[in-house]
């Protein structure tokens, strides 16, 4: 990842009124906007449309919080995407998960996870790989989740894998210090 910013995020004061009301709920404890999303109002009319789908994948998917996260966090670690990583950390932290689990999901050591978030986990790794899971691991998940779950999973792999890219391409930075050290040691998941 670049060390400083390939793009500057754009200032407040030059985005449209349409935008800076579509990021009202993407700001930090201080009032700022995060600088993904003013790093990607560059395309205003793309961050907009962007943000439904973000919003649904964040906040409305139908699977279970502290699992959709730990899924995040592998793709964070698994793509070295730093900023990521941090956003995630504090929102699992949020939602109950210690950090002994929060470094099991991204470093590949499930053993002491549920049987759900190792499914979870392991569809994950693969849909990063091969952009599929196999019959296997397919009939594992359909066994634990329904369709509309089954299809967030997919949701949620697409579109953390897709801001993963974004942040490394364009080098958005952490913002402050990382909550937890991304982990070095990444290993595959042992479901």
């Amino acid at each position: 990842m670049p060390e400083k910013p390939r793009l500057q995020p754009v200032d407040e004061a030059d985005l449209q009124e349409k935008t800076l009301a579509s990021l009202a709920p993407y700001r930090d404890q201080d009032g700022r906007i995060y600088a993904i999303w003013a790093t990607l109002a560059h395309h205003e009319d793309a961050l907009r449309r962007y943000l439904v789908f973000s919003n649904h994948v964040l906040g409305k998917n139908t699977l279970p919080l502290k699992s959709r996260e730990l899924m995040i966090l592998r793709i964070a670690a698994r793509a070295r995407a730093a900023y990521e990583w941090d956003q995630h950390v504090r929102i699992a932290r949020r939602a109950g998960l210690a950090d002994g689990t929060i470094l099991a999901a991204a470093t590949g050591d499930w053993d002491g996870l549920d049987e759900l978030d190792q499914v979870l986990l392991a569809a994950t790794d693969s849909l990063v790989e091969s952009q599929g899971v196999d019959d296997e691991l397919w009939d594992r998940l359909t066994a634990h989740l329904g369709t509309e779950q089954v299809i967030d999973v997919l949701y949620t792999v697409g579109q953390y894998l897709t801001i993963a890219t974004v942040i490394n391409t364009l080098g958005v930075q952490v913002e402050g210090d990382l909550a937890l050290p991304l982990p070095a040691d990444l290993r595959e998941g042992s479901a």
